[in-house]
């Protein structure tokens, strides 16, 4: 179980292993890769959600833009958090609770979202099989599990991790 005192205790490790230096500078790619699949899979449901008359160069369009344009929304996001979190050295993110915890739990998401953006799509092709339903279901899907997943980290003092991390980077362009 996380409590104030693990995460205070994680901050203070934080603090003091970035007040010495070690700061990691991730690739583009590794704060890229996990949004683009998620992209990926979007089209990739996109395509299985309708009937194969829409896969024509007349209504491509119409099948895959509010699905990619979803995954590129999310894509950034994913990529502006791991970031961050790929910032911190990779000694302590394998060492720390809170990072493991949180690392497991934002892989659930992961996996749920797919899972029912897969079952929307079957969803889609069963009853509908025309491109609007399906992109209203995506959006609607992206919308609510965002909130969720908002409202359930909201519940830890995350913000003291994401300080520590910012106020060290804006500390050392200052320097």
């Amino acid at each position: 179980m996380i409590d104030n005192k693990l995460i205070v205790e994680e901050v203070g490790e934080l603090k003091l292993i970035l007040s010495q230096g070690e700061v990691a500078i991730p690739s583009f790619w590794a704060c890229l890769w996990p949004g683009l699949v998620i992209v990926l899979w979007n089209a990739f449901c996109a395509v299985i959600s309708v009937d194969s008359g829409f896969l024509s160069s007349k209504f491509i369009l119409d099948v895959m833009v509010f699905p990619c344009g979803v995954g590129f929304i999310i894509m950034l996001g994913v990529a502006s958090a791991r970031s961050l979190f790929l910032s911190v050295p990779k000694s302590f993110r394998l060492n720390s609770y809170i990072y493991r915890f949180f690392g497991k739990k934002l892989v659930a998401y992961a996996l749920i979202y797919m899972v029912l953006i897969f079952l929307l799509a079957l969803l889609n092709r069963a009853y509908y099989s025309v491109p609007f339903p399906f992109a209203l279901m995506i959006i609607s899907t992206t919308v609510l599990g965002g909130v969720v997943m908002n409202l359930d980290f909201g519940r830890y003092q995350l913000s003291l991790f994401t300080t520590a991390i910012s106020n060290f980077k804006s500390n050392r362009l200052n320097d």
